[in-house]
């Protein structure tokens, strides 16, 4: 009874045992790719893309049998079973010269499989053998393409997998050693990131705001484009192969230029693009009041100029570029980089006498907290002592500044042949316009005042009346902070306020004569 029963456990064992054999499939799934999907030609994965239409079952007149798994709860590999050999047609003709490697993860509790040939074709083939674990547990095959001696990597076309019982011997060989593989991840890979190009490595973005400019990328891997500025966004952050990316900028409300840094990464490949947006440029500066009777200019659109300004130079180190201001008139941009940075308008050739004039004159706005000062230089009589501050000039607006030329201590005032800008312990960017000297002391008065000009009514709606006996040269609305809101010139009889808030106003008339008077009104 004893050795009936132990016989009765070994055959239970052995059945056991063989059902093992024939039912066991993989439980968990291959190790996942991590090749960036841009160096990798797949064949078959979940993890990426595969060549379209490819059949993993040509009919070849093997004994094998096909079959789709799924491992877990979505994962597919590929089940050859009584394996004397089998083909895997690829969709379309693959060109793999870029590539380096072949991946194949396979999966056997099959002792007849533990020498795997492997086969590529191109039109001839050329078959390797590799060894395989036959535990039940995955192998992770990375196959140098080098291995394949004599193949037309651009014209891959099938992959062929044999028993190896059947790759050694052919149809003399024993079907009972046909084989049962599972296989995944079948994939051409390289370890060289595709190449990296973009189309410029500096842009410059206008006003105003949302304005843009497009640089391309090119390559066939994966791309980030990052900007290290908030003001600047790119309308696409990542991606993969050729793209056109647009760059949209904000208004810049510094009045200065700035620069972002715009970085496209690909692979181990980075490139920079610099970035730079110009400035917003300001309103025109308030326009000058004084009637050109008193008035000397070397910089302005209101006056006829005094002098030939021949350039403005740069002393040390100041940079002064021409700009229109976004009301039209005409300006100049003077940025410096230290403090002591200094520039001048020169008017060498036609040297001004202003020992008539009372004060000179000058509108900035700075884009920061400066200290700027100025200096008259002559053809003889030397130059003003040290620089004369223009006082505390409030930024991101115009100021408007008049300094008696009193202050600038020297021998004469008859020959002046420049004007010097300095930043003092300071520096950085300001506009400047309506450079000139004067000889009155006060913008809404003057010594040649003319009293026979009437305005009416001086409670006003919309136009106002002008009469006088004289020819009207200009007309200047200002607001009762001194701010000019309104000017026309030329001979004219009335002046159009109905696009002024309400409040008081002044309104300044010069006359050609040189006479200048000043009236209070009301506007409703």
């Amino acid at each position: 009874m004893k050795k009936i029963t132990q016989i009765l456990s070994m055959a239970t064992a052995l059945l056991f045992a063989g059902s093992m054999v024939v039912s066991a499939q993989p439980t968990t799934s291959a190790p996942t790719p991590s090749v960036d999907a841009a160096r990798v030609v797949s064949v078959f994965s979940n993890a990426y893309t595969n060549v379209a239409g490819t059949n993993y079952f040509p009919n070849w007149g093997q004994t094998t049998t096909y079959e789709a798994v799924t491992v877990g709860a979505s994962d597919n590999v590929i089940k050859y079973a009584n394996m004397n050999y089998q083909g895997i047609q690829f969709g379309s003709t693959q060109d793999i010269s870029a590539m380096k490697y072949l991946h194949i993860d396979i999966w056997t509790n099959d002792a007849n499989a533990a020498t795997f040939p492997v086969t590529l074709i191109w039109g001839a083939e050329k078959t390797i053998t590799k060894t395989v674990a036959t535990n039940g547990t995955w192998t992770s095959l990375d196959i140098p393409l080098s291995e394949f001696t004599g193949a037309v990597l651009t014209n891959a076309i099938q992959f062929k997998f044999q028993s190896n019982e059947w790759f050694t011997l052919g149809a003399a060989g024993s079907s009972s050693k046909y084989t049962t593989i599972y296989l995944d991840n079948l994939y051409f890979w390289t370890d060289v990131a595709p190449a990296l190009t973009v189309s410029a490595n500096s842009l410059t973005i206008n006003q105003p705001a949302n304005s843009t400019k497009t640089f391309d990328i090119t390559t066939s891997g994966s791309w980030t484009v990052t900007s290290n500025q908030s003001w600047l966004t790119a309308s696409s952050a990542a991606g993969t192969g050729n793209a056109t990316i647009t760059l949209t900028a904000q208004e810049n409300p510094a009045y200065i230029t700035r620069s972002a840094t715009v970085t496209v990464t690909g692979g181990s490949t980075t490139k920079n693009i610099t970035v730079t947006q110009s400035s917003l440029i300001p309103a025109s500066a308030p326009v000058p009041n004084k009637p050109s009777t008193s008035v000397k200019s070397i910089y302005s659109d209101t006056y006829s100029p005094a002098v030939t300004v021949t350039a403005f130079d740069n002393w040390w180190d100041m940079i002064i570029t021409d700009c229109t201001f976004s009301t039209g008139d005409n300006g100049k941009i003077m940025k410096t980089t230290a403090g002591g940075n200094c520039g001048s308008p020169t008017f060498n050739g036609t040297p001004l006498n202003v020992t008539d004039m009372t004060q000179i004159h000058v509108d900035v706005f700075p884009t920061s907290a400066m200290d700027i000062g100025l200096k008259l230089v002559t053809v003889a009589n030397g130059e003003s002592a040290g620089w004369v501050s223009l006082g505390t000039l409030t930024p991101l607006q115009w100021n408007s500044i008049s300094i008696p030329l009193s202050s600038f201590a020297m021998t004469a005032k008859t020959d002046v042949k420049q004007v010097g800008f300095v930043t003092t312990n300071s520096f950085g960017t300001f506009y400047m316009d309506n450079l000139y000297f004067h000889s009155n002391t006060t913008s809404l008065n003057n010594t040649k005042a003319d009293k026979s000009t009437l305005v009416y009514p001086t409670t006003v709606l919309n136009i106002l009346n002008i009469e006088s006996n004289d020819e009207i040269n200009q007309v200047i609305v200002y607001d009762l902070v001194g701010q000019a809101v309104k000017s026309q010139t030329g001979s004219l009889n009335s002046i159009d306020l109905s696009n002024l808030s309400k409040g008081n106003y002044l309104v300044n008339i010069s006359m050609k004569n040189g006479l200048v008077s000043t009236h209070k009104i009301v506007k409703l």
